[in-house]
């Protein structure tokens, strides 16, 4: 009898499913930009599960090669319970309710939120190195961070930009990625367009007032690969206005170490106006 309630728990803690069992006592994660700062200064062994977004090469914002090591949780209460953790890593969308079953189990849990500027964001890999006991580890990533910073305001005329997610959407005014591109010489478009901080811009308004530079993913699988073929004929009639530059999905969801790759592609193509000539 009770080598039967050992399976039926194993089973439970594996979700009745063939993914690997999450080992208990260890640090769990549930939101993919939370995964993206562990994998960058967690211990190897610490981290026991992640969120299944950091499986999914079009979201990961995790090297994949160390999400794959690693079994995803949900955000359901009785999930993360079932994972026994000693900590759990959420994002401030999360299920409110599983956070308070959380608490009134005893269970420790840091959340995150989405961070609108280059400050808070820093801030935030604070709070989660803190919470891991990785100080130091976290202030190099920081550093990582600030190096891939311009040293100084862009003072070279600002070119119109805009970064376009598959789908239409546009980070606008009061975002991390607004102030990346102001950070680079860029002037975000999207205000001109009447979007605010995320907005939905339509083809055919990008069409009749395009700015000088698109950052949009230019590869995509299945369904959203059509929409792609469709989008880039179109885009193809603005000719030499416009610069479609490759921007996939995945760099526009978080911050942390995706703001080092951000960085690079953004002072990258900044560079090859010149400094006098957008």
């Amino acid at each position: 009898m009770r080598f039967g309630w050992c399976l039926l728990w194993a089973f439970a803690l594996a979700g009745c499913t063939s993914q690997p069992v999450i080992a208990p006592h260890g640090i769990v994660s549930n939101n993919p930009c939370i995964d993206a700062v562990l994998a960058e200064i967690a211990l190897p062994g610490h981290v026991t599960a992640i969120s299944s977004y950091s499986h999914d090469p079009d979201s990961a914002s995790a090297p994949l090669a160390w999400s794959a090591k690693l079994p995803a949780i949900g955000t359901g209460a009785e999930e993360l319970l079932l994972a026994r953790p000693k900590l759990v890593l959420t994002g401030n969308l999360a299920s409110s309710g599983a956070n308070a079953v959380l608490a009134r189990a005893g269970v420790k849990t840091v959340a995150i939120g989405v961070a609108p500027t280059i400050a808070e964001d820093i801030q935030q890999i604070r709070t989660i190195a803190a919470a891991l006991g990785r100080g130091d580890a976290g202030e190099r990533l920081i550093s990582d961070i600030k190096e891939s910073l311009p040293s100084t305001q862009f003072s070279g005329p600002n070119v119109s930009a805009i970064i376009w997610q598959n789908g239409g959407f546009v980070a606008g005014e009061g975002t991390l990625q607004d102030e990346l591109l102001a950070r680079h010489g860029f002037r975000n478009a999207s205000a001109q367009y009447g979007l605010s901080s995320w907005g939905v811009l339509p083809l055919e308004t990008l069409m009749r007032s395009p700015p000088q530079v698109i950052f949009m993913p230019t590869h995509k699988s299945g369904s959203d690969a059509r929409e792609m073929r469709a989008r880039q004929k179109l885009l193809a009639h603005l000719g030499g206005r416009t610069r479609i530059i490759e921007f996939p999905d995945r760099l526009l969801f978080c911050g942390g170490p995706t703001t080092i790759k951000v960085s690079a592609i953004l002072a990258k193509t900044r560079a090859s106006f010149g400094k006098d000539m957008p």
